[in-house]
């Protein structure tokens, strides 16, 4: 896919739906290791208009052993994709649920920072490693807006000043419309079976949206110990962790009243070695880390903003108040977090940073045709 900022609507005439009711089919009822799902998902209501939105799948193991968060455009009421299954994939029976969400990829944002052009210039490293660029108008509060955003995988975007400059001290507040919560205006779930699945194996099983909606409540409830002084660490997880953050099944380290973190010359490199089977590896110059879990990508986050690892390495550690280190797999990471997540919190007015924020790691959509990560 490429950068398109005004979409064209599309149609698939002849297709048959139910009127009010977003429809699903799939090529087949029972799929093998290997296999491919290809689906069509239409919404009647949009069909052959040019009304453009998200469709939000996810795919979960019915006994909660893997899980996969995609999503894909919605254009003119109608998205199809194929989904490859590996062929390590395990027989089982896998849920697939597919929810409407009625907002198409934007961003916005905000120059905080004192500016005083009209205009700040926009560059997108998309996955391919391919550059586009252009320049955003900001209005009388600085503030701008990018609507309409077609890129499959992952981007990091760039904001300088219009005008060339040694030094970048933009300061850039940015918000992306499909990563907050929404309300569905419409879902449809459906089981379909991998391999030689038992016919009683999603026996019991419900579909739970609070696993990865992110609602403030979570999936777990919080316990208070009678008797027992709260630590600084405990109180800061308590008042600022939130969502699927709130999970227990995770390491933690404190920031905040043990003095650990000095001396290191990153996060990350205080990090090595302290969380079995995370492997953090060091590539290319000082701050270029990759990091996998149970041969997956682990993801970072950034007070649960999901950031690359460079953004991390930059953060002075004395910044630093708590780390949660969240085992595989992380309902809360973009495409399945089958190799966990690292949570970074930051201290009460610290940025985070050696200086202003101007480049972000976004998620666009999933590619078209797109294979399920398994653990090797």
């Amino acid at each position: 896919m490429k950068l398109s900022l005004l979409l064209v609507a599309m149609s698939l005439p002849g297709f048959c739906m139910a009127a009010d009711t977003l429809t699903v089919t799939l090529n087949k009822q029972k799929f093998q290791p290997g296999d491919t799902i290809i689906f069509t998902a239409s919404f009647e209501p949009w069909v052959q208009t040019k009304k453009n939105a998200t469709l939000n799948v996810i795919m979960e193991d019915v006994h909660r052993k893997g899980f996969w968060k995609m999503r894909y455009p919605v254009l003119g009421g109608v998205a199809e994709a194929d989904i490859v299954l590996p062929k390590e994939m395990q027989a089982d029976m896998y849920a697939l649920h597919f929810s409407l969400q009625d907002d198409f990829f934007s961003m916005k944002g905000k120059v905080l920072s004192t500016y005083k052009d009209k205009a700040v210039k926009l560059t997108m490293m998309l996955a391919d490693k391919e550059f586009l660029s252009q320049s955003i108008t900001l209005d009388e509060q600085k503030e701008f807006g990018i609507r309409r955003v077609l890129f499959a995988d992952r981007a990091k975007v760039f904001f300088a000043p219009l005008k060339s400059s040694r030094e970048n001290n933009l300061e850039i507040a940015l918000a992306v419309s499909l990563d907050s919560a929404y309300t569905p205006v419409d879902r449809y779930t459906t089981l379909v079976p991998v391999g030689e699945a038992k016919a009683d194996a999603a026996k019991g099983y419900l579909f739970d949206p609070l696993l990865f909606a992110g609602a403030d409540g979570g999936t777990l409830q919080s316990v208070e110990v009678v008797g027992k002084r709260k630590t600084a660490m405990e109180k800061f997880e308590a008042e600022k962790v939130t969502g699927m953050f709130r999970t227990e099944d995770a390491y933690r380290f404190d920031g905040l009243e043990d003095k650990q973190f000095i001396g290191f010359v990153n996060i990350l490199e205080f990090l090595r070695g302290r969380v079995p089977g995370l492997v953090l590896r060091q590539t290319g110059d000082g701050i270029n880390y990759t990091a996998q879990w149970q041969g997956s990508e682990t993801f970072f986050f950034l007070n649960e903003m999901q950031v690359d690892a460079q953004t991390i390495a930059t953060i002075p550690v004395g910044d630093i108040a708590f780390i949660k280190v969240f085992k595989p797999p992380f309902y809360g990471a973009y495409l399945g977090g089958a190799g966990g997540a690292i949570g970074i919190y930051l201290k009460d007015g610290s940025k985070g940073g050696s200086g202003p924020r101007n480049s972000f790691l976004v998620n666009g959509y999933t590619p078209e045709t797109f294979v399920l990560p398994v653990k090797k």
